[in-house]
């Protein structure tokens, strides 16, 4: 046996053994403390989970979070930033039984660890242009909404569906509320409805470019201030407020000089000041607009009115492409300039909903599950792998 084989046989045996103490669980997500990682890890600690296992965050930084202290619950940089830093991180992956991720790939040290792929979201957008070079797929376990995905996601993925548990997406488990989060952000004001934007990023700040269709102001269907100002125009007649939250990638700092009343701007900043997940705040509002993002198929599940903008379909198919026939499968109201904007948003204030039944008959096939109880399935499945495994 060669000796690097041995050392690793060896160090097996050691940390994966069932008397060393190994109850260990990796949290990965993007942002730190996000994505599909979070609603899970807080339903861990619901359950208690933290008096029996440490849950280790990976985060950018860690001094970041100096003053939360939870029991159990530690954090560690995903990037070394010197030897000893790098030592700890490795004996952790060592010595871990479980590793959740959603967007940085955590490699698996030994078989015996438990390697569970959160993702992002479904796709309508492929990502085979985009993958990461540094991805490998070998997770035990990968959560996906439902069966109607299981092909497309075998191909996007590169996993094979015997991996595939079908759990849907915890952070849906916010779209479930009672309550009225547009308050938390906007506190002295009132509207009659509350639209909420969330388009994809077309281009990064980096190199990355999805759609090279030119959008003056980094936003689709409005390319100028006056139509911008038109749009809101007819939102102060309606008493309708729009909520832009733009990917943190793009710019749309031009759009920030309009000082429009009832069409706004949002960041992570603003949720995490008000104290909301985003997806709190897209469960309590009245209409959606999007386009090729996968918050599409979650906002099915309030079966509220959906708009989807497509002024630069051709490019995107072109320059990213699709994993699904977009136009047979997304139900909205597509939108591809500024008139079709208003009249989304005169339908969206007069409540002339047309395309609901259509909507719904696509999120039973989205969906597996139309309920709050993801993180509790995906909770379910990961402690009983580690159960099987750790006997």
């Amino acid at each position: 046996m060669h000796i690097k084989q041995y050392v690793k046989t060896l160090a097996e045996k050691i940390f994966q053994a069932k008397w060393y103490p190994n109850k260990k669980i990796l949290l990965e997500s993007i942002p730190d403390l996000g994505s599909q990682t979070y609603p899970v890890y807080e339903y861990m600690l619901s359950q208690g989970l933290n008096n029996e296992y440490k849950l280790i965050w990976l985060v950018k930084d860690k001094k970041l979070y100096k003053d939360l202290k939870i029991k159990n619950v530690r954090f560690m940089n995903f990037y070394p930033q010197n030897k000893l830093e790098k030592i700890h991180k490795f004996y952790t992956l060592c010595t871990s039984r479980a590793m959740l991720y959603s967007h940085e790939y955590i490699g698996k040290i030994f078989d015996k660890q438990v390697l569970v792929f959160l993702r992002h979201g479904s796709f309508i957008k492929s990502r085979l242009q985009h993958s990461r070079k540094n991805e490998v797929n070998e997770s035990d376990l990968c959560i996906c909404p439902s069966d109607f995905f299981t092909e497309i996601d075998e191909r996007q993925l590169k996993i094979s569906r015997d991996k595939f548990i079908y759990t849907c997406w915890p952070t849906n488990d916010y779209l479930f509320t009672d309550r009225d989060y547009s308050k938390y952000l906007f506190k002295d004001e009132s509207f009659d409805k509350v639209i909420v934007w969330l388009p994809t990023f077309r281009k990064t700040r980096g190199e990355r470019v999805d759609s090279t269709f030119n959008f003056p102001l980094g936003i689709p269907c409005l390319y100028s201030e006056s139509q911008c100002k038109e749009l809101n125009n007819e939102l102060v007649k309606n008493n309708v407020l729009l909520v832009l939250k733009p990917h943190p990638s793009q710019d749309v700092s031009l759009l920030k000089n309009f000082n429009l009343s009832n069409f706004r701007i949002i960041g992570d900043e603003d949720l995490e000041k008000a104290g909301i997940h985003l997806y709190q705040y897209l469960g309590s509002s009245d209409a959606m607009i999007t386009d090729y993002s996968s918050v599409y198929y979650d906002y099915l599940l309030t079966g509220k009115m959906l708009g989807v903008t497509v002024d630069d379909f051709d490019y995107y198919a072109k320059d990213t492409g699709f994993s699904i026939d977009y136009f047979n499968t997304i139900v909205g109201e597509y939108m591809k300039n500024h008139t079709d904007m208003i009249k989304f948003i005169n339908k969206v204030a007069n409540g002339q909903d047309d395309l609901r039944d259509k909507r719904i008959q696509l999120r039973d096939k989205a969906f597996k599950y139309c309920d709050n109880r993801s993180s509790e399935r995906v909770y379910d499945e990961v402690m009983s792998t580690i159960e099987k495994r750790y006997k």
